[in-house]
């Protein structure tokens, strides 16, 4: 049986309510910027490989071709690096988020939550300053004992789940007829 069918059944089993999202903070933007730098990369690798077979490189051509091609692989590698963490049986956790709950994945182990036995601190962080300038809110969730679930950086991209998983936990821990916090 796959992760996420035993994930969906422990959800449903636990009474968790529907299914909503799937959320992990190994997403990344990186093949946006890897993956077009490695096609150049390997465009410009097998142009200078033609002219060494032709007898037209100079002695610089022998080190670039090899050099290029080396290059070439390790940013197309770069561009799966997110997918590979957070695939099944991987260390980075993945949390299948139903209204109710959440079942989490670290490795081949899954652990079913209810979010009222969740807490989530937020951080704020800010690094760098003028145009190299980061920020972005740090968002640890953790368990009744103490220990920690998972961590969201603040700095991954909307698909990795962070701001949806954050409302299904608001929505469940929020008493029913108390008003919603206003957002910044």
């Amino acid at each position: 049986m796959r992760e996420r069918d035993k994930a969906l059944a422990m959800g449903k089993d636990a009474d968790y309510g529907s299914y909503v999202r799937f959320a992990c903070p190994a997403y990344s933007n990186l093949w946006a910027f890897a993956g077009p730098l490695g096609v150049l990369q390997g465009w410009g690798a097998t142009v200078d490989l033609v002219h060494i077979f032709k007898g037209e490189g100079g002695w610089l051509h022998g080190w670039f071709a090899p050099l290029g091609g080396l290059w070439t692989v390790f940013l197309i590698g770069c561009c799966f690096v997110s997918r590979y963490e957070r695939r099944t049986g991987g260390p980075t956790p993945r949390l299948y988020c139903f209204q109710l709950g959440v079942v989490v994945a670290t490795g081949d182990v899954l652990r079913a939550y209810r979010w009222t036995e969740l807490t989530l601190h937020r951080k704020e962080w800010r690094s760098g300053s003028g145009e190299s300038v980061d920020w972005g809110t740090r968002i640890t969730v953790m368990a009744q004992d103490g220990s920690v679930v998972v961590v969201f950086e603040g700095n991954e991209p909307d698909r990795a789940g962070c701001l949806e998983m954050e409302k299904l936990h608001e929505a469940a821990v929020r008493e029913p007829g108390e008003p919603r916090p206003a957002t910044p």
